[in-house]
Formats: C-alpha cells, structure tokens, sequence
C-alpha cells in the first residue's frame, strides 16, 4: 500500500512538472506572435504614410537617380520618348522644383527673405532669371568693394559727432549696484562685443529723444532705411538717457517705458521695399546697465503676418570709457509655427547680425573720429 501511494505522488508530481512548463511556453509563444504583430502593423503603417506623403516629383526623383547607373546610350532615348509622350509637364515642375529648392536654399545661408508665391511656369522662370542676376550683381560688387580695400579703401564720409560728447563720470571705474542680476538674453545672441566707448555716452545715444545717431547714422547712412520715425518715450521723454538724471527724478520708472517707430528697409532680391514697425521697451536703466527690448513688425514681407521679431541689446559699464554689448534675437509665431518656420529663423539671425555688426562698428568709427 505504501508503494503505491508513493507511486500515485510520484505521478501526480511528474504530471505537475510537465503541465506547468506546457502553459509557460504557451504564454511566451502568445507574445512573441504578439510583438511579431504589432511590427508587422507598425511596417504597414509606415508604408502607408510613405505612400500618402510621396509626390509625383519625388517618384521622378527615384527614377532619374536609377537612370545614373544606366549607360547614357539607354538613358537619353528613355527620357526623349518619356519626355515627348505625356511626362512633359511633370519633368518640368520637377526641373523648376529643384531649381527652387537650391534658390531657396542658398537665400537660406544668406538670410535673405523669401517671396513665396504661385505663379506661371514662364513668369517664375523670369522671376528666378532676374533672382539670380542680382545675387551675381551683389557678388560683384562685394567682389569689387574687397578688390577697393586691398588698393587702399577709403574712408567713410561721418556725419559729424552724432554720438555726442565724452562724459566725464565715463572715465572713472564702475561699481554695480547693490543685488544687480544682469538682464537675460533672448534665444540667440547675435553679437558680443566691448566697445572703446563710455558707458552714459553710450545710453544718450541709443536712448535720448534728442539723439540722432542710430536713426542717421546707422539707420539711413550706414544700413539705407528711408523714412526713419522715431516717437516719444510714453513718460519722462525729456530725461531718459540724460548722463545725469535731476534729483527730483527717479530712474526706476524709467524702467517699462515705450515709444513707437518705423523705417523703409530697401528691396533686395526676393523681397521688395518694407516698413518695419518697431516698438521699444527699457527693461532695465540705472547707471551700471541699460537694456532695450524691441519688439519688430513686418507685415509687408512673406508670411510677415505669421511672426513677430524680439531684439534686444544690453549694454554693462566697464568704466574707463568701456562698455560692453550683448545682441539677441528671437523669434515669436503668435499663430503657431508655418511651415517655413526655420527660414524664418534662420533669415532673422543673419540679417539681425548684420544689423548687430552695424551698429557696433558705426559706434567705433564715431568715437575713433569724434573722441
């Protein structure tokens, strides 16, 4: 009887054994056929979406790049009897496509605007025509302007000492004030640079109503913008930027004013002549650091309705007659990003550092001149 209870245990254990193994196995099968699955609808879902965002062009595209591992004696007939049997219309959007593409690309890296638009195979062939031979114009120029200062360039004509006399507090060192934070830049800085030029002098021409300098001489004579406005302050007009600030007045509520301006940017080769509409703002004022925060419209321009441009120059003082500038930009797309959202970006750093380079090499040539 012992026997063959210990016999009935051992069974019973053995069929333990093997049924538990079988339902493990199972389980590990049923999720590998699982996985297999959902890779096999994540392979088709791609295909599809492949398939729904190919056009025909980029069908051309594959069939010519398989063409250049064919004989040209094969090529050239396959592409005339294509060419003349009904592909006629779909080469030639291909061919203007990436003429297009490569324009584009090139305005890109030299942060010109694009004047997007639909029109007439012949017209946009005269519009790209006429596209190029002002950018070979330009380089002619730039080629010709190097060429004048390797022989000996000569000086630009001054418009006398916009950037107004040397103040005297400018020579002595500068102390920052009690818990001062510098003013954050925006998401690109554009140019950084120490100017040779005292720090008051500095404020009372970017911000004095009485200054001329960055309207005639970096706007109109340096950049050529046409029609420069410049408003009020919306407070205290007559005392911002002044070297030194009457007792009864307190610079803190300098600090959030604004005033209004505009200027005529001149065409170039993708974009014709545009009003900027510009908006000032003092983000910060006292007389270790001054910063201003403008705020740029651009309706005229492509796609100017889609985004605003925020610049922002910052200026610390170093003392004896030093100061030191921050330029930032950044880009705001009230609307959401358009799909042209990086040249966008792209074209307003370049053309900002240009405006940045500008206005830090006109400050020098000031000062060097009219010390």
């Amino acid at each position: 009887e012992e026997l063959e209870k210990n016999e009935k245990l051992i069974s019973q254990k053995q069929r333990k054994s093997l049924v538990l193994p079988n339902k493990d196995s199972d389980a590990e099968e049923e999720e590998k056929e699982i996985k297999a699955m959902d890779k096999m609808k994540g392979r088709i879902h791609d295909i599809i979406q492949t398939a729904k965002s190919t056009t025909v062009s980029d069908v051309v595209a594959v069939v010519l790049a398989q063409m250049y591992y064919l004989n040209w004696i094969f090529v050239i007939p396959i592409c005339a009897i294509a060419y003349r049997c009904g592909l006629r219309s779909i080469v030639d959007r291909y061919i203007l496509n990436s003429v297009t593409n490569d324009i584009f690309q090139y305005v890109e890296k030299k942060g010109m605007e694009m004047n997007l638009r639909i029109v007439d195979s012949i017209d946009q062939a005269s519009f790209m025509l006429n596209a190029l031979r002002e950018l070979r114009a330009g380089d002619r120029k730039l080629k010709k302007k190097q060429e004048e200062g390797d022989d000996g360039e000569k000086e630009e004509e001054l418009l006398g000492p916009l950037l107004g006399p040397a103040i005297k507090e400018d020579s002595g060192p500068a102390e920052a004030p009690p818990d001062f934070v510098p003013p954050e830049n925006l998401d690109h800085v554009g140019l950084e640079v120490d100017i040779p030029v005292g720090f008051r002098r500095l404020r009372w021409a970017f911000l004095n109503s009485q200054a001329e300098f960055m309207l005639k001489a970096v706007f109109e004579h340096r950049l050529g913008y046409l029609e420069n406005v410049c408003g009020d302050w919306s407070n205290h007009n007559e005392h911002v930027g002044l070297p030194n600030t009457p007792d009864d007045i307190n610079i803190d509520d300098f600090v959030g004013l604004e005033r209004e301006g505009s200027y005529l940017m001149p065409k170039s080769a993708f974009v014709k002549a545009n009003t900027a509409h510009e908006t000032a703002m003092i983000e910060e004022y006292n007389d270790h650091c001054f910063a201003i925060k403008h705020k740029t419209l651009t309706p005229d321009v492509p796609y100017g309705n889609t985004f605003i441009a925020w610049t922002k120059i910052v200026v610390t003082n170093l003392g004896s007659n030093a100061s030191h500038m921050v330029c930032s930009v950044e880009p705001e797309f009230p609307k959401g990003s358009p799909l042209v959202a990086g040249q966008i970006k792209g074209g307003m750093r370049s053309g900002t550092a240009d405006k940045f380079l500008a206005i830090s090499e006109t400050i020098i040539k000031y000062a060097e001149s009219f010390p």
